[in-house]
């Protein structure tokens, strides 16, 4: 209901007329001293004047109480009489309206040839000549300067990020940075060509395209707000829709009876049901969204009495640094949550660690357990028969104290491998693959896999050992399981470690067939598996290791026996 009552109000306001449009009854013009005629007659496209006098019929009732100056843009050199005393300012005119004023001022020009007239007045109150037509060129530049930095700014995030929401506003500032120049020089003609309506009509319904767009997806219309992104989509609709017409009929026919702030208000009142709904962020976008709509209903209906030119150029500079610090914000909460995702996954791989730790001791420890079993065995039969010697006894004590040693060496190896170190060594390639096999080459003899390392090159680098070793060790382990899984006879396992263009390029092969082309693509994801009981992350914290942590590459491919993984440091 308050928005229905807001669209009434806006609609009954559109044909209010302020003091300044009173102030001027009309325009005259009188060309080689003949009599006066309106100047709204003429067809000053195509008219050219070369001596001609321009009147001005003034509303005297408004001044006797108030102040107000004319500006005009003309050609100052080409003035020969006034009956007003005026100041110029480069190619503008600026006079004095009070009670002392003439009902009629006259100003006489004469050209050396015939052109099109150029005589355009701005009636100014005394706040907006004292305080922004003085200022003006400060105040222009600022706001361009603000839309232009809004636009690189968030153009370069778009292009990091390649999220549609920093386009569509990007976009957005750019066509303000273009439309507001433009309308700043329309606006200072007498008159504004066919061609000058097409463009500047085909800008701004693209920035309101543009601006609608950017509403949606900022918003997640589509998700949270699907009432309101049909209504979105019907003005999304209407748009291209107008810019069709802007070309057949040489104007906007949509916002030649719909005032932009309309449309504008629709994404105020999305902004309020995103926070109704929680999106706490929104209220950067309602704000922003606020400031637009007041800044375009205050120039469209000139309320203030201030010039719509000086209110726009105030107003969408503002509303491009709230929604740039906004948009900043949302790619903060973005960065966040993916920094929370990884530390989420970086504790699921730590498990999945501990968990293939645990598998691989229990294989190690397979064999000496079964050792210290015989040993018992044969403790007892030698006490049984009456053999245990005191030579025997000592005998098979030290061969349970190996195995023993030998299991918690296992332990320590296992300790080492996963413990964390923080500061970068030397280390050779080599070693830090066969570490790697070390730790699962029990498991392989389980499953009767036979493993090559074939060593051509091999190199030194200064960077974190355990962690390549933790690569590697994911790489045997996926190959291990895709040919126990796929009960593949004879399976095997080739590693090679040579060096070209001085990088280390060790590839790991299996002779299991290969991935599936559809998957090979998302092997690197997180919580992509194709394997049962699997997390589907081992690969993924693989390739986050090998990029962040040694600026390297991790590739794979399908050969002719399997799949082939590579890193290259």
């Amino acid at each position: 209901m308050r928005f229905f009552l807001l669209f009434i109000f806006i609609l009954s306001t559109s044909f209010c007329e302020t003091l300044k449009d009173q102030l001027i009854k009309e325009k005259y013009i009188s060309v080689e001293n003949k009599k006066y005629e309106k100047i709204r007659n003429y067809n000053l496209e195509k008219t050219k004047f070369s001596n001609f006098t321009i009147k001005l019929d003034v509303n005297k009732k408004l001044l006797e109480k108030d102040t107000f100056y004319g500006k005009v843009t003309c050609n100052v050199d080409d003035i020969v009489f006034s009956n007003i005393k005026y100041e110029v300012s480069f190619d503008t005119i600026i006079f004095k309206f009070d009670k002392d004023t003439p009902k009629e001022l006259f100003f006489y020009f004469k050209t050396q040839e015939a052109v099109n007239l150029n005589f355009r007045l701005f009636i100014l109150n005394e706040f907006e000549y004292k305080y922004i037509a003085k200022h003006e060129g400060l105040i222009y530049g600022i706001a361009y300067g603000i839309i232009l930095s809004a636009f690189l700014y968030n153009f370069a995030i778009f292009l990091y990020t390649f999220q549609r929401s920093f386009l569509y506003y990007s976009l957005m500032q750019l066509s303000l940075l273009i439309i507001l120049p433009t309308i700043t020089v329309l606006f200072s003609q007498t008159f504004i060509t066919t061609t000058q309506q097409i463009y500047i009509d085909v800008l701004e319904t693209l920035c309101l395209l543009f601006t609608i767009l950017f509403s949606k997806e900022i918003l997640n219309t589509k998700k949270t707000m699907k009432s309101m992104n049909k209504v979105l989509n019907f003005l999304i609709y209407l748009n291209i829709v107008d810019l069709i017409f802007i070309f057949i009929f040489n104007l906007s026919l949509l916002y030649e009876y719909l005032p932009r702030s309309v449309v504008i208000s629709v994404l105020v009142l999305a902004g309020i049901i995103a926070l109704i709904k929680g999106q706490k962020t929104a209220i950067f976008y309602f704000i922003g969204w606020m400031i637009l709509f007041l800044s375009l209903f205050i120039a469209e209906q000139e309320l203030f009495g201030i010039d719509e030119l000086y209110v726009i150029h105030i107003g969408l500079p503002l509303e491009s640094l709230i929604l740039s610090f906004a948009l900043a914000y949302k790619l903060k909460q973005t960065a966040d949550e993916k920094n929370e995702k990884e530390k989420i996954l970086v504790h699921q791989s730590k498990l999945a660690s501990m968990g293939e730790m645990i598998n691989n001791i229990a294989h190690q420890w397979r064999q000496p357990l079964a050792h210290l079993s015989f040993i018992n065995m044969d403790l007892q039969v030698a006490q049984e028969d009456n053999d245990l010697d005191k030579k025997y006894l000592l005998d098979k004590l030290n061969e349970s104290n190996n195995q023993i040693d030998f299991m918690s060496q296992t332990i320590d190896d296992f300790k080492d491998f996963y413990k964390p170190v923080k500061t970068k060594e030397f280390f050779s390639i080599s070693s830090a693959t066969q570490r790697a096999i070390d730790i699962i080459k029990p498991s392989l003899e389980v499953a009767k896999i036979d493993l090559v390392f074939e060593i051509e090159n091999d190199k030194k680098i200064k960077a974190y050992e355990n962690e390549y070793s933790q690569v590697v060790l994911n790489f045997l382990t996926n190959a291990k399981d895709v040919l126990i899984q796929r009960d593949v006879k004879e399976p095997k396992i080739e590693l090679n470690l040579q060096i070209k263009e001085n990088k280390s390029i060790l590839s790991v092969l299996d002779n299991g067939g290969g991935i599936n082309s559809n998957d090979i693509e998302r092997v690197f994801e997180p919580y992509f598996t194709t394997k049962d009981k699997s997390s589907g992350i081992g690969l993924y914290m693989s390739k986050i290791i090998v990029e962040s942590h040694f600026k390297g590459e991790i590739n794979i491919l399908n050969t002719s026996k399997g799949a082939c993984f590579s890193v290259e440091v």
